[in-house]
Parts: C-alpha cells; structure tokens; sequence
C-alpha cells in the first residue's frame, strides 16, 4: 500500500512539475519584448521616415506593436488549450492503465476523470472563444500592417498618405471581421496604389 500510494505522488508529482514548466513557459514566452518578435525592424520606423510621414509611421508603428502582442497572447492561449487538453488526455489514459496503482482504484479512477474532464473543457474553451480565429486575425493585420510600414518608406508615399489611412482602416476592419466572426481572414493587400 504505501510503495503503491509513494508511486502515485511520484505520478501525480511529475504532472503537476510538468504543468508548472508549461504555465511558466507560457508567461516567460508572452512576457519577451517586441525586439523578440518577428519585424522588430518596425519600432524604428519613425526615426528613418521624412518628418511629414512621421506622425503616420507611428501610427502604424503602434498599431503594429499591438497586434503583434495581441498575437503573442491569442498564440499562448491558444496552443496552450490544445497542448494543455492533449496532454490530460494522454495522461488520462495513461494513469487508467497503470498497473502499479491498482491498489488504489478509485483515487486513479477519480484522476483519470478529472483529467479527461479539464482536457474536455479546455477543448471547449478554445472552441468557443475561437482562440486559433483571434490569434490569425491579429497575426495576419499584424503582417498587413508591417507591409504597410514598409510602402511608407517608398519614394512618393507621402503624397499617398489618404490612401494609406484607408488601408489602415481596411486592415483594422479585416481583423475585427476575423476576431469577431463575421469575415474571412484572408490577407488585405498592403499596397496604398491599391486602395484607391
């Protein structure tokens, strides 16, 4: 009785060990300043533009910043749900065949289906809240926004500065169209020409 209950801490230990590097990882991956980010080179943005474009390459700077971050975090959530839910799958599973812990029935019944109850809820969860949709949305403006940023750098883009404000509305409206459900999440065309 007791090798058996010492093996099922050891179990239960190492799951819950193995729970806490994936939280810590998470929050130490959503935590990385922008520089670690794909397009860092956007932050500097406004310090190369002509001074008329700069108040607009902030602005697409900022909004950039912003969807990338929020991608960063739709990301997490995202994969995290779907590992999170694989992984109290597996280990449902798992902890039913363990022999070893046939002593105690009911305890590894009642774990197997506490697991298998969280991984069906955190599938649930991500389904309803339509994390993978929020997470391509923002990654794909994101993207649009950065293309953007780099038409801004263009001879003869400050005389499209109107059709560039349109594209950003157009990327702002496309991502709210993703997040929200009521669009596609196909990519806009960066290009201010095309706007017109």
């Amino acid at each position: 009785m007791s090798r058996t209950s010492n093996r099922l801490k050891m179990i239960l230990g190492s799951i819950l060990l193995l729970g806490l590097v994936l939280i810590a990882w998470s929050s130490f991956k959503s935590a990385q300043p922008m520089e670690r980010y794909r397009g860092s080179a956007i932050a500097q943005l406004p310090d190369v533009l002509p001074e008329n474009l700069t108040d607009l390459g902030t602005l697409v700077t900022t909004n950039y910043m912003e969807y990338r971050a929020n991608a960063a975090r739709w990301s997490a959530a995202y994969f995290g749900c779907l590992f999170g839910a694989a992984f109290l799958s597996a280990c449902a599973g798992v902890i039913l065949k363990l022999e070893s812990i046939n002593v105690q029935q009911a305890l590894r019944n009642d774990l197997a289906a506490v697991m298998a109850a969280l991984a069906a809820l955190l599938i649930t969860l991500l389904t309803i809240g339509s994390f993978e949709e929020k997470w391509r949305s923002n990654r794909i403006a994101a993207s649009d926004m950065e293309n953007l940023a780099y038409d801004l750098l263009k001879p003869g883009a400050a005389k499209e500065t109107g059709a560039i404000l349109s594209h950003i509305q157009k990327i702002n409206k496309a991502r709210n169209s993703g997040i929200v459900g009521t669009g596609s999440l196909t990519e806009s065309n960066p290009t201010p020409e095309s706007s017109r």
